[in-house]
């Protein structure tokens, strides 16, 4: 099933789906007006830090084309999903970006962060951006983890105010903490619609929404995302069973359109860009570096990063809030991370 014509329709829809379909033209308009972007490639990476530093996040995300600078340079364990964020970031990219951050979100931007490192020394002439590494503890959540975690984000303000030439204060963080809740309470006024009983968005149609608004300075982001919000209440009822989707990231839409055609709607995923990319506000209580780690170290385990009972525990979680009739996993080769707690959710 294609995203339905009354979608289409909306200027709200159209602006987003723009964005989501060519977001290189994004990343080379902001260079173009001379603005500061920080490529980002992990999902637990706080972006509200980057904002108080006076520049713009942009997430690195997977090319469709030809990899050959993919099948060039890295090792056969790289999946498709990573071969074609380093064609971005080698090639497509080239130019359009000075720094980039990585974190421990997955073991591969490790290994991608250790590939950037040492061709910036041996192949200059590739022009790839300044990479900063953070190491987070997402595992266990314990003190010692939070107090890992705080230092490693102070690392990261040290380098983004070298990149920037700005001081981070905590008010400028405060402030950008309170705009990405802003957005992050915007997707989750979008994301009832799925979960509703009268259920108006198809899967690949949210995908487009979320994903879309991940390419936008926030402000916009924000306006776009209510926008289309009130388009979607009058759209029509979503066809398809319920069903909550587990698995490898999917940055385009045709895993979700070849379910719809088999008469599934996905209500709601695991993935970066679906429900973990907004899920879990960060909290006022505490100083905003401390809010920060606790929004990271609270948010749904990942397959990679998390205990498979917790993850278990989430995703039943997850059925019962989305109302889904049942679970489904999908994996891109060489993703296998998914294997290991596939029994426990079919079990639990």
């Amino acid at each position: 099933m294609a995203i339905r014509k009354e979608a289409l329709a909306g200027k709200a829809f159209q602006a987003l789906k723009a964005v989501y379909d060519d977001r290189k033209a994004v990343l080379s308009k902001w260079t173009a007006e001379g603005k500061k972007v920080v490529l980002t490639a992990g999902v637990d990476i706080p972006e509200e830090m980057i904002i108080a530093a006076g520049m713009l996040p942009f997430p690195l995300t997977s090319y469709f084309g030809p990899r050959p600078s993919a099948e060039k340079y890295l090792e056969y364990s790289f999946g498709p999903v990573w071969k074609g964020m380093w064609q971005n970031l080698v090639e497509e990219y080239k130019g359009l970006a000075k720094y980039i951050v990585f974190c421990s979100s997955s073991d591969m931007y490790l290994k991608i962060f250790n590939y950037v490192r040492t061709l910036r020394i041996y192949e200059p002439e590739l022009g790839l951006p300044e990479p900063k590494y953070v190491d987070l503890e997402l595992v266990d959540k314990v003190y010692k983890a939070q107090e890992r975690n705080e230092r490693e984000l102070g690392y990261l303000q040290e380098q983004l105010e070298a990149w920037s030439g700005e001081k981070i204060t905590e008010e400028k963080l405060l402030d950008a903490i309170k705009l990405c809740n802003e957005y992050r309470d915007a997707l989750n006024a979008f994301a009832a619609l799925r979960k509703a009983d009268n259920c108006r968005v198809l899967g690949s149609e949210a995908l487009v929404v979320i994903g879309g608004s991940m390419f936008m300075e926030k402000a916009e982001a924000i306006k776009l995302v209510k926008a289309v919000t009130e388009e979607a209440a009058s759209w029509p009822l979503a066809e398809g069973n319920r069903v909550y989707y587990i698995g490898s990231v999917q940055e385009s839409t045709e895993v979700y359109e070849l379910a719809e055609e088999a008469g599934i709607n996905f209500v709601g995923e695991d993935h970066y860009m679906g429900d973990r990319m907004y899920e879990h506000n960060v909290g006022t209580a505490y100083t905003a570096i401390s809010a920060l780690v606790e929004r990271c170290m609270n948010r749904m385990p990942s397959s990679e990063k998390g205990r498979v009972r917790l993850r278990a525990e989430w995703v039943d979680k997850k059925l019962e809030e989305t109302g889904a009739q049942a679970l489904l996993t999908w994996m891109n080769k060489n993703d296998e991370a998914y294997v290991w707690d596939l029994k426990t959710l079919r079990d639990y």
